[in-house]
């Protein structure tokens, strides 16, 4: 695939019926790296809710898609976090990005990166910010790879399995 063949563009309303089955891809394998991130199949209304209204909010989120060979190949959505104690002050934090596994390794992440950062700086955002499971190397290998760094840790638990190991 020749570069200039991939679109980045902002994504919009239209585009919500294929970009669904992508973000719903990238659910089910973030499910597979770890149990808490176990794809809600049975909440697809509020979660196509919950991603065009990611769409409606340019101030609050960025929503990107690549276009390749005329249907939607990948997508990044970044939040935008405020950042009071710190300076600078913003970052987009992204906590989406997916990629269709044909599409992989043919600079499609590149590109929706390089619009991401241009639509930051037009938002005098200056920190981009990558959230993913821990254990999916695949995204910290890409991350690492174009120049990302550990910048903080997030743990979790599922509170019913404390409170079952209290009980026995």
């Amino acid at each position: 695939m020749i570069n200039d063949e991939i679109i980045v563009r902002r994504a919009e309303k239209e585009d919500i019926e294929q970009f669904m089955d992508l973000v719903m891809r990238m659910k089910r394998l973030n499910g597979e790296f770890d149990s808490l991130f176990k794809a809600n199949e049975d909440n697809l209304g509020n979660i196509k809710n919950y991603y065009l209204s990611t769409i409606e909010h340019r101030d609050r989120f960025v929503t990107l898609v690549a276009i390749c060979k005329k249907k939607i190949c990948g997508l990044v959505k970044a939040e935008v976090k405020d950042r009071v104690s710190y300076i600078p002050d913003k970052e987009a934090r992204i906590n989406d990005l997916y990629i269709m596994p044909e599409f992989r390794r043919k600079d499609v992440g590149k590109k929706m990166l390089n619009k991401l950062y241009e639509i930051a700086r037009e938002m005098n955002i200056r920190v981009i910010s990558a959230e993913f499971p821990t254990l999916n190397l695949i995204a910290l290998n890409f991350y690492q790879k174009i120049g990302y760094r550990e910048i903080g840790s997030v743990y979790g638990v599922d509170i019913e399995n404390i409170e079952k190991e209290k009980s026995e």
